[in-house]
């Protein structure tokens, strides 16, 4: 559905991408993290086509790609890009707001009714934006992208702003666009959130994707042991640690289960004095590869 080819951005001598390929199909929904200045936004961008990049192609559907206004035009009713809360009128209602996205990407504004509903906005959909809240805003800005319903989807930090009950609202919609083959990128800093609904997660770094992580290919277990930094020296000392294990952000000993398949139980009871009631076996989460990628950034 949508290709990055060898993308390079630069402005002036500052190389803000290079050489990024990424393919993506339909019925996805892909994180992308990174601390700010990693490349987000610009990849974003070059993706809807407000930054030009230097050198690489974007194509849609293996054929369409940016050329002629003609060709801009068609890729734009594929494409929607979650606007941000102060892109908003205030003085228009929530409701305008709707239909001027649906108007926009030439849909109906039938399905309207039905989208205020689904996300609760009857309340105060009708009134104007300048009397809404930070979680009301961010709920308009999603439902205008339901409004637009277009085969591919930008959002930048959806869940901001927005309680609990609004999180789990949000995520079954995601997740409802999903099965409709929609192709849907995330931005996001709530780290553990993008693990309940994200397909593959992608991590910038370099100027690049330093790693994909698919849901459906995250089969390696790593027994986990929450460590500061004096123990794990001395677990160091002490027992000689597989050359695989990784110690994460200064807190975290991580060692592939497979590397200690045949002695599990005795490494579990080496860290038992350490954290008896926190020892876990499990993949790494995203949180936690955040941590591995970006600790050395904070």
């Amino acid at each position: 559905m949508l290709t990055l080819k060898n993308i390079t951005v630069a402005f002036g001598d500052n190389v803000v991408l290079e050489d990024l390929t990424l393919n993506a199909g339909e019925g996805q929904i892909i994180g992308v993290v990174a601390p700010n200045g990693m490349g987000k936004t610009t990849m974003f961008n070059v993706i809807s086509n407000y930054v030009k990049p230097n050198e690489g192609e974007v194509i849609f559907f293996g054929k369409d790609k940016y050329g002629t206004e003609k060709d801009e035009l068609k890729i734009r009713h594929h494409l929607a890009f979650m606007p941000e809360q102060r892109d908003l009128f205030h003085q228009l209602s929530g409701v305008d707001h709707l239909k001027l996205y649906a108007n926009m990407w030439q849909k109906t504004d039938e399905h309207v009714e039905q989208i205020i509903e689904d996300l609760n906005m009857g309340y105060y959909v009708k009134d104007k934006v300048y009397t809404y809240s930070l979680g009301m805003r961010q709920r308009l800005c999603f439902a205008m992208m339901l409004a637009a319903n277009t085969p591919i989807m930008l959002m930048d930090e959806v869940m901001n702003g927005l309680d609990v009950s609004n999180v789990i609202l949000i995520t079954e919609h995601l997740e409802r666009l999903r099965a409709e083959n929609k192709l849907i990128f995330i931005a996001s800093h709530l780290l553990d959130n993008l693990d309940l609904y994200a397909d593959r997660v992608l991590f910038l770094r370099d100027r690049k994707i330093i790693h994909d992580k698919k849901r459906e290919e995250e089969s390696e277990l790593y027994l986990k042991v929450p460590l500061v930094t004096e123990e794990y020296e001395s677990v160091k000392v002490v027992h000689s640690l597989p050359d695989s294990h990784l110690y994460i952000a200064n807190r975290l000993l991580a060692i592939p289960l497979e590397d200690i398949k045949e002695d599990q139980h005795e490494w579990i009871e080496r860290f038992m004095p350490y954290a008896s009631e926190n020892i876990t076996i499990g993949p790494l989460g995203t949180h936690e590869q955040y941590e591995r990628y970006y600790y050395d950034t904070f």
